[in-house]
């Protein structure tokens, strides 16, 4: 493993186990048993480090078009997977709006990626229609379907947050069950 994703590593374990604004590049350096100088030889600051961390997320996360689940089956499968991920990477999603107001970089990077799912997840919504599993109404509930999902995998673990409930791999896991329910009414009951 190269020096430069050793530092990644570090990162991303100490942005999860405190915060961004806690663990410094001092820290990072030190968990790491370098020199910040070391460390500032390889990434300029904390915010560049973030920036790449989210890349590696991206590219963890996203499918291409002709990938996209076409089943309810294939769509389960993808969403274990995308929650994995989005459990390696679980400081970013805890501290979005945070790490915007400090990164106009990142929020750019992360609108246009956005916009990217949202079109991703409607067309896996327009999949699971074609392929017979589900009926969405009209163009409107196909929207707020779409915004749900998109609204669940984004901020469910705020929400368990807000809540005062611990946030583990368990209770992370259950925005699959909560997404699922909202396509429920759409489900297309198969004959046996």
């Amino acid at each position: 493993m190269s020096r430069k994703e050793a530092i990644l590593n570090a990162a991303l374990e100490l942005f999860n186990e405190t915060n961004t604004q806690s663990a410094t590049t001092n820290h990072i350096a030190k968990s790491m048993g370098i020199s910040p100088g070391n460390l500032h030889y390889h990434y300029k600051n904390r915010e560049e480090i973030i920036r790449l961390l989210y890349k590696k997320l991206v590219d963890e996360m996203s499918l291409s078009v002709e990938e996209l689940p076409r089943t309810l089956a294939q769509l389960l499968e993808h969403e274990k997977t995308l929650i994995e991920v989005q459990w390696k990477y679980r400081f970013f999603f805890k501290e979005i709006l945070f790490l915007f107001s400090r990164d106009k970089e990142l929020e750019a990077l992360y609108i246009k990626d956005n916009i990217a799912h949202k079109e991703r997840i409607t067309q896996v919504m327009q999949n699971l229609e074609k392929g017979g599993e589900l009926m969405i109404p009209d163009s409107e509930t196909l929207a707020f379907l779409v915004d749900s999902v998109l609204l669940s995998w984004q901020f469910y673990n705020s929400h368990l947050h807000t809540l005062g409930e611990e946030i583990d791999t368990c209770s992370a896991h259950k925005v699959i069950e909560y997404t699922n329910a909202a396509m429920r009414p759409y489900i297309i009951k198969k004959e046996s």
